[in-house]
């Protein structure tokens, strides 16, 4: 079984939130004719790609940094305060990773995303009960969020649910027919469950959607 926060990280570096400037939104045309707030919006999004680069490296610090001094400049942004709560969950920082993904939701309420992943943060703390209704609420604002369901079935997979557990996976995949964990947890479940035949499709699924996403990563360097 696949489960996040053990063997692999559920929230994964290509859905940090790239921030473009937003210009002219609740801003009178004086506003957007200073050049300073657009100038600070700017750099603020270039500091955010900056930190996205560095947590995708590993260099978690530095990312902190970069979306710190984003923040500094704008604080406007929810997804910089995302970001930044993925870094320090990934340093370990639960506690300040929870207080900025809040941040975050009180600048975009009832966000999907955010939502999502105050429930990774309850499961790595190992309150299934808290995540799974999070993710459960995620899924209800975004009925085709492929990775809340996946991390549903986690949960249902850990507490011997299998039946609960291959309908959520089974949907994920159906969704997103390119996440592996999803297909690689589908065939956990259907060996518990003693579907030989099926267990085989979804390996076989799996071995192609690892395909895709080497592919993809060479595309990308």
């Amino acid at each position: 079984m696949m489960t996040f926060g053990k063997k692999s990280s559920i929230i994964r570096v290509r859905t940090l939130l790239f921030c473009a400037p937003r210009t002219g939104i609740g801003r009178t045309p004086k506003e957007d004719a200073m050049p300073s707030q657009s100038d600070e919006k700017r750099s603020a999004a270039e500091l955010n790609a900056r930190g996205i680069r560095f947590t995708d490296a590993g260099k978690l610090e530095d990312a902190r940094t970069a979306f710190t001094d984003a923040i500094a400049l704008d604080a406007t942004m929810p997804g910089i305060f995302f970001n930044r709560a993925e870094a320090k969950r990934l340093s370990g920082d639960f506690a300040g990773a929870r207080s900025d993904l809040l941040e975050a939701m009180r600048l975009s309420p009832g966000e999907p995303d955010f939502i999502h992943a105050i429930g990774l943060l309850s499961y790595e703390e190992d309150d299934f009960q808290t995540a799974a209704e999070l993710y459960q609420k995620a899924i209800e604002l975004q009925p085709d969020f492929a990775q809340a369901w996946n991390d549903l079935g986690v949960i249902h997979f850990r507490k011997s649910r299998y039946g609960e557990a291959r309908g959520c996976f089974e949907k994920a995949v159906a969704l997103d027919a390119g996440m592996a964990e999803a297909w690689f947890n589908l065939a956990d479940t259907y060996d518990e469950l003693g579907l030989k035949a099926e267990r085989a499709r979804a390996l076989e699924a799996l071995k192609k959607a690892n395909m895709m996403a080497e592919y993809r990563a060479e595309s990308r360097e």
